[in-house]
């Protein structure tokens, strides 16, 4: 009888290759500490499902007061953006095409901010118009990208939506914006939701006991 026919078989698995040994017991302990520390920070993801539940209730209950903050912020985030950008053109590090473009950038972001300041109407049409014109553009290079070489129909079908998200919100935008601004309250409570109750099953995971698995 050849070493090779008396040597025992191990355990095989269904693709008919030998499967692992277990554990080792200093292996258990690590992975067992490793999931008590994810299980410490549960009170984060409960947090953070909570506030999502309480912003998605605010936003249906007051949806114009909603449109008005999320404005607001739009209007600081173009002020801000475009006194970096602007600063940035200074740079030496940057080519002269690119200070350019960035100092051009930086100044239509200034004026936009001080357009959104002026008045809330200029706020919410500035915003309405920047997610028209975001969608369209990246509808457009979702296309180009699914009709390239090693896309998918799949992807060109998403552009071809977004682009006509994006022509609907520039068309009808106070529809829209008001569509929109229930969709994201939905999306919060939904979102909230799962998040809650993933926490505590991230809770859970400190008494799994991996040497019964």
């Amino acid at each position: 009888m050849s070493a090779t026919d008396s040597a025992t078989p191990g355990p095989q698995g269904p693709t008919g290759i030998d499967a692992p040994d277990s554990l080792t017991a200093q292996e258990q302990a690590e992975a067992q500490a490793f999931l008590s520390k994810i299980a410490d920070h549960w009170g984060l993801v409960f947090a953070l499902g909570l506030v999502s539940v309480l912003a998605g209730i605010v936003i249906l209950a007051a949806p114009f007061a909603a449109v008005r903050v999320a404005a607001f912020i739009f209007g600081v985030w173009l002020l801000v953006s475009g006194i970096f950008q602007l600063a940035e053109s200074f740079s030496a590090r940057l080519e002269t095409s690119a200070r350019v473009l960035s100092a051009i950038s930086g100044f239509l972001g200034i004026i936009l901010g001080i357009i959104c300041f002026k008045s809330v109407d200029n706020r919410i049409q500035l915003l309405v118009l920047f997610i028209g014109i975001w969608w369209i553009m990246r509808g457009i290079m979702q296309i180009f990208a699914g009709a390239g070489k090693g896309g998918s129909g799949f992807l060109v079908f998403l552009g071809i939506l977004g682009v006509i998200a994006g022509i609907v919100v520039l068309t009808w935008p106070v529809n829209s914006l008001s569509v929109l601004v229930w969709l994201t309250g939905i999306w919060l409570l939904v979102l909230g939701f799962f998040e809650v109750i993933a926490s505590f099953r991230i809770k859970s995971l400190d008494k799994v006991d991996l040497a019964k698995i």
